[in-house]
C-alpha cells in the first residue's frame, strides 16, 4: 500500500531554521512560519478551461490549518450558512485566484481530505453502521489507508470534445454532452435540496446531478429542454449517463475495510464523512 504523500504526490514544505539564541538575552524570538503541502491534483489540471490559474496545473500548494480555520470551521453562522467550507479553502489556497466555487468537485474533494491529514493526522473515529446486523458503532479509520485515486478513462462509448466536455450516445439516438462539476454546481444541488426540504416538496437528487452535469442533448443547450429530456430519461438511460460520468471524471475516494464488533462481519466500505470529519476527538 503506497503512502499518502504517493498517492496524493503531497510534498510538505520545509521552514527556515530558527536564528541561534544571542547569549544572555533571553529566548529566541519565536518563528511565526506556517508549513504548506503540495499535493497533486487528481484533475491534473486538464479539465480546467484556459485563463484559469489551475490550467494544466498538476499540483496545487495548500496551507495546513490553524486555530483560525478550526473557528471558522466550528462557526454556526457560517455552518447555517453552509459557506464554511468555501471559507475554509479561501484561507487555506496559498493561490488566491483560485476559487473554491471554481475548484471541481474531485480536486476540492483532495484539498480537504488532505486538510484533514495535515491538521488532525490520519485517525478519522465516526459513527459506523454495519451492513450486515444495522448495529451502530463507533470506528477508527486510518485516512492515509483509506484514500484511494478513482481510475478514470474515456470507455468507446464516450467521446471527448475540444472544449473538455464529453458527450454519449443513449440508446434513443440521443447524443447527451455533459462536464465536470465544480464547486459552485455542488452547493446550487446542496441548496436545491435544503429548499425542496423547506417547503416539504420531494427529493430530486438524481434528476439535480443530472441538471448540473448536462450541458446539452442533441445539440439543444437551453436548461427548458434539457430539464424535459432528463424528466423523460429511462432509468437505463440515467444510469448511462452517471455510469459515463464517474468513469471520465477524475476524483478521489475513502475506502476502507470495517470489521463489525458485534456480528463480525468484515467488509470494504466508504468511509462515512460526517459533521465530525473536521473535528479532532480527544
Amino acid at each position: 500500500m503506497r503512502n499518502n504523500e504517493e498517492r496524493l504526490g503531497t510534498k510538505k514544505s520545509s521552514s527556515s531554521p530558527a536564528a541561534p539564541q544571542a547569549a544572555n538575552t533571553g529566548p529566541a524570538p519565536l518563528e511565526f512560519v506556517r508549513p504548506t503541502t503540495i499535493l497533486t491534483l487528481p484533475s491534473r489540471g486538464k479539465y480546467y478551461p484556459e485563463g484559469h490559474p489551475l490550467h494544466n496545473q498538476e499540483t496545487v500548494e495548500i496551507r495546513q490549518m490553524t486555530t483560525a480555520e478550526e473557528d471558522i470551521l466550528t462557526n454556526q453562522t457560517l455552518l447555517r450558512s453552509g459557506t464554511a467550507l468555501d471559507k475554509f479553502l479561501e484561507r487555506i489556497l496559498i493561490d488566491a485566484r483560485v476559487s473554491p466555487d471554481d475548484l471541481l468537485v474531485g480536486d476540492k474533494n483532495a484539498v480537504l481530505i488532505q486538510a484533514r491529514i495535515d491538521g488532525y493526522g490520519a485517525d478519522y473515529q465516526t459513527a459506523v453502521t454495519c451492513p450486515s446486523c444495522s448495529t451502530s458503532q463507533q470506528f477508527n479509520f486510518d485516512l492515509t489507508d483509506s484514500l484511494r485515486d478513482v481510475e478514470n478513462f474515456v470507455p468507446d462509448n464516450v467521446a471527448q470534445t475540444s472544449q473538455g466536455t464529453y458527450i454519449t450516445t443513449l440508446d434513443n439516438g440521443w447524443e447527451v454532452e455533459f462536464k465536470a462539476m465544480t464547486g459552485a454546481d455542488e452547493n446550487k444541488l446542496s441548496k436545491s435540496a435544503a429548499n425542496k426540504k423547506k417547503a416539504g416538496l420531494a427529493a430530486t437528487p438524481v434528476q439535480d446531478q443530472l441538471n448540473a452535469i448536462i450541458v446539452a442533448v442533441s445539440g439543444h443547450t437551453d436548461r427548458a429542454t434539457i430539464t424535459k429530456a432528463i424528466q423523460h430519461m429511462t432509468g437505463k438511460q440515467s444510469k448511462a449517463v452517471r455510469d459515463s460520468y464517474r468513469k471520465v471524471i477524475p476524483n478521489v475516494e475513502l475506502r476502507s475495510n470495517f470489521e463489525c464488533r458485534s456480528c463480525g462481519a468484515s467488509t470494504e466500505m466508504e468511509v462515512p464523512l460526517t459533521a465530525d470529519f473536521f473535528w479532532a476527538r480527544t
